[in-house]
């Protein structure tokens, strides 16, 4: 099938109050010919492939950029469409499911805890009515073992939100429009998308070439991380007593090529002070704790949030400038984690430099050589400074890699998918695990980014196919321990077999010296099984 949607851009002449339309057809032929002069608008591309340009003859501010495509969903066995965030869910459905949101959770308690940052519920109209889904970025109909994927080439330039149509059999492309007046003479590609098909991963393959997306070099990696052991509380004790038993079982194995990780996780600092750690938690700092875990063959890894602050950090008390407001100047909520959560203004020179300073300082002096760098999506809450979503999430990806040497590994979690893509070694794909399996039935009323190991592992087979292709996935951590772990005989056999199977990240975080037999037999097969599904 090849590409040819009818298309639409609405904007506006500066000054002037009348809203003006051009319409192309899927032939490329255009409507409205006189503003399509002044717009300046050409098309481009051939069969899998149509770019749609302006260069004004008057500066003009494009409100808004939609192509629709007509498909014989009904056709199709499956959808799937890329949620927003790395937490949304992101499964194959039918074609006249449902999706949904916030809609079924009371206004309080999505203020409360707000609810409403993670996702996109502060930008995209909730619809969920029967056959009316919608993704970010890409999707696919699935027939058989073929699938139909479609997907936009350029989301740096603006994020696209793909909506699904089953009674009217079609697929609408929402394109994000700059966020400031276009110049004239000011020539830019405003909506870029391909439609390839073939088997998934051959179909995924065409699509990033066509992108020019190429995931960084980087080896599958394995080992242990502290936040399903301890959550927050940790201190240099407990960490020092993980890492020597995570270096007695972990090292005595056959890893193949895979790398052994160590990683730190929340608890050390207040969110925003990355370098005041809490001294009487760690009296000589995470230094040492980063050379230990080198020293005996582990990559030494942090977790930080680089682009948020909580309401008690000293950060927020001194620096209110550097926090992002919206439109009312207000400040940006990122969610009800420890004191609240607050974005910071990535865009605003002081933060830039801080930011830079963190990274720079925890892994160059510290030690730290995989920083998994959380709540991203903080970065783009508000369109600001001249920039939409899509360009304030990719100007703040590239800050966080320009930030550290080349010997430094990312791991991106809570970032807007798409655009992690060919930035980072390793994704988080997936919700958090819990210690069950579901939560409690309350909580399945709320957001798509909810805490569910069910749905995390879902998710994690449902994006197996960016692995090694957009980036190494990270499907969260598994567990092999009883205490305070509730699963099923075979819920838990899914959770070893998905991890295995699904990426190129197979953390854990139990402690793995209190193991017995069993559990260390049964860890060895999971880790053959992940060395051969990694080729290593």
């Amino acid at each position: 099938m090849s590409l040819g949607p009818d298309l639409s851009i609405a904007y506006f002449v500066p000054g002037e109050t009348r809203l003006r339309l051009v319409s192309i057809t899927g032939d490329g032929g255009i409507v409205g010919s006189n503003d399509a002069r002044e717009l300046g608008v050409t098309v481009s591309g051939n069969g899998n492939v149509r770019r749609v340009f302006v260069n004004p003859e008057v500066p003009v501010h494009i409100s808004s950029v939609e192509a629709t495509m007509h498909v014989a969903l009904d056709d199709a066995d499956a959808i799937f469409l890329n949620g927003y965030n790395s937490w949304t869910d992101s499964v194959e459905r039918g074609i006249y499911d449902r999706m949904w949101g916030l809609t079924r959770a009371p206004r309080r308690l999505i203020d409360k805890y707000v609810l409403d940052a993670s996702g996109d519920y502060r930008f995209v109209e909730e619809n969920n009515r029967r056959g009316h889904q919608h993704g970010f970025g890409y999707g696919y109909l699935r027939q058989g073992d073929e699938v139909l994927l479609f997907g936009s080439l350029d989301e740096d330039s603006g994020y696209t939100v793909i909506w699904e149509d089953a009674g009217a059999q079609t697929l609408t492309f929402c394109k994000e429009p700059p966020n400031r007046t276009l110049e004239v003479g000011e020539k830019r590609c405003i909506i870029a998308l391909a439609v390839v098909g073939g088997p998934l991963e051959k179909a995924v393959d065409l699509w990033l070439g066509l992108s020019g997306i190429k995931p960084l070099a980087a080896p599958p990696i394995v080992g242990y991380t502290s936040w399903y052991r301890h959550y927050g509380d940790i201190d240099a004790w407990k960490l020092s007593e993980d890492l020597a038993g995570t270096a007695q079982v972990l090292l005595g194995m056959d890893l193949g090529g895979a790398e052994p990780v160590f990683q730190i996780d929340d608890g050390y600092a207040k969110v925003g002070d990355w370098l005041e750690y809490d001294r009487s938690r760690f009296p000589e700092g995470l230094r040492g704790i980063a050379r230990e875990a080198a020293a005996q063959g582990f990559r030494p890894g942090l977790w930080l949030a680089p682009f948020l602050c909580e309401r008690t950090s000293r950060i927020f008390a001194e620096h209110q400038d550097w926090l992002l407001r919206d439109a009312a100047g207000e400040l940006v909520t990122t969610g009800s984690q420890w004191s609240g959560g607050y974005a910071l203004d990535v865009r605003n020179f002081e933060v830039r430099t801080y930011i830079g300073k963190v990274l720079r300082t925890v892994t160059s002096d510290w030690g730290f050589k995989l920083l998994k760098l959380d709540f991203l999506y903080a970065a783009c809450l508000e369109t600001h400074d001249g920039l939409n979503r899509g360009e304030l999430m990719a100007d703040a990806l590239e800050l966080l890699r320009s930030s550290v040497n080349d010997d430094v590994r990312l791991l991106f979690c809570g970032v807007p998918l798409v655009s992690a893509f060919g930035r980072c070694a390793y994704c988080r794909v997936g919700q958090d695990v819990g210690l069950d399996w579901d939560d409690k039935p309350r909580m399945r009323l709320l957001h798509r980014e909810r805490v569910s190991t069910k749905l995390s592992l879902a998710n994690a087979r449902g994006r197996a196919h960016l692995d090694g292709r957009a980036f190494r996935c990270d499907p969260d951590v598994l567990f092999l321990r009883e205490d305070g772990v509730s699963f099923t005989k075979d819920q838990r056999e899914e959770m070893l077999f998905t991890d295995a199977t699904c990426g190129g990240v197979l953390f854990t975080s139990d402690n793995m010296a209190e193991w017995n037999a069993g559990q260390l037999d049964r860890y060895h097969e999971v880790l053959a099984n992940f060395r051969a599904s990694n080729g290593v």
